[in-house]
């Protein structure tokens, strides 16, 4: 498997990667998700996260085709009178195709997100996860992320 980092001529191989992940947001919230519209939904979305100097987009490939991407965000806050300064490497979002799953593929992208994080000079990397994602919980949970948050909201 190679992992390789994505250039502006990946925004729609990245759409097309992003589907299955979003399809099961908007299965569980659709109050919250966007059902995609087809296979090129998001490329504007990947091309301007592309051109952010502050994210990082990996691609996994085995024998020509893509198994799943991750998007990685360096987040840089200031002090402020709550909280320390924090610099961290934010895991925005994570897809691995259905049939790629359990072969190793999400690892790579995360060891490819945990070397970035080293280059960067980042001691810290973030995620979050919805809380019916359970396979998702139990895969970060098992490569050494830790929960730390819970966020809770009520409909009226």
């Amino acid at each position: 498997m190679n992992v390789r980092q994505a250039n502006s001529a990946d925004a729609p191989l990245l759409s097309s990667l992003s589907v299955d992940v979003q399809r099961l947001h908007a299965e569980h919230h659709p109050d919250v998700f966007k059902v995609p519209s087809g296979e090129n939904y998001a490329v504007t979305f990947f091309s301007e996260a592309l051109a952010d100097v502050a994210t990082r987009i990996y691609i996994a490939e085995q024998n020509g085709d893509a198994l799943g991407y991750v998007l990685c965000k360096l987040i840089e806050r200031q002090e402020n009178p709550f909280t320390v300064a924090m610099r961290y490497l934010l895991i925005d979002q994570i897809s691995v195709r259905p049939s790629a799953r359990r072969q190793g593929v999400g690892a790579a992208l995360m060891e490819q997100a945990k070397l970035l994080a080293r280059t960067l000079g980042v001691q810290k990397m973030q995620l979050d996860s919805w809380g019916f994602n359970l396979n998702a919980h139990a895969f970060f949970e098992r490569i050494g992320f830790q929960k730390f948050d819970f966020r809770f909201w009520r409909y009226l």
